[in-house]
């Protein structure tokens, strides 16, 4: 088995989802006395927020490049970042990276592509529901992002900056995300991305009016997939 390097801290209960996440399904495939080869380092996500509001992505990249040397100097055999919104500076220094990234974007697109859908809603952090990191990707594959709209992207914005960082999921928040969720589906979204690795944490499909596709799973199982290649 290959070991999997991961980026985290970004905030630190993504970085729990990982771990956790990424440990049972290697137990699921191996069996229960087995769990997965990796290394985990984190970031302060103060440091990391404060790089993403002003727009500062060659701290950032360079930030990445020195837990990305870590990473490799410790054993890892590829990256995970775990984190949607810090892909942003990847292209900034992943040239510089001798590891495999393994890109979120990479593993939703590979899930949406699977499932043959076309048209599919985005929530996540500002940047990822405005920039081109993330539908554009999706885009040169044919397939159309339906971002929220205003008035619903701050309220995803405010439970983003108020709660979730804080490790806070309450359910008059859940309420609100799954009414958000609702409208993306009345506007002909076939599924909807979990596009911040926090919103698994509060959302399940079950209780989803359409499809979701959490960003942090799916990349999560891409991980083991190829850890186990």
């Amino acid at each position: 088995m290959k070991t999997i390097g991961i980026i985290g801290g970004l905030a630190w209960p993504s970085t729990i989802t990982y771990y956790s996440t990424i440990n049972r399904l290697v137990s699921s495939k191996l069996g229960p006395e087995h769990c997965a080869e990796l290394i985990l380092v984190q970031a302060d996500f103060k440091e990391i927020l404060h790089w993403i509001r002003t727009k500062e992505w060659e701290l950032l990249g360079k930030k990445l490049l020195a837990l990305a040397k870590h990473l490799e100097s410790s054993g890892a055999d590829f990256i995970v970042i775990a984190c949607n919104t810090v892909h942003r500076a990847l292209p900034l220094s992943e040239n510089k990276i001798a590891l495999p990234i393994l890109h979120i974007v990479d593993a939703s697109l590979e899930r949406i592509l699977q499932l043959g859908l076309k048209r599919v809603g985005l929530i996540g952090s500002p940047l990822t529901m405005t920039d081109e990191y993330f539908a554009g990707r999706l885009a040169d594959h044919q397939v159309e992002v339906v971002p929220p709209s205003k008035d619903d992207q701050r309220t995803i914005h405010d439970a983003l900056r108020n709660e979730f960082v804080q490790g806070l999921f309450l359910p008059e928040t859940r309420v609100r995300f799954k009414e958000v969720i609702s409208r993306l589906a009345e506007e002909g979204a076939e599924a909807v991305i979990l596009g911040c690795t926090e919103f698994g944490i509060l959302l399940k499909e079950e209780e989803s009016p359409v499809l979701l596709i959490d960003t942090a799973v799916v990349h999560c199982e891409a991980a083991v997939s190829m850890a186990m290649v």
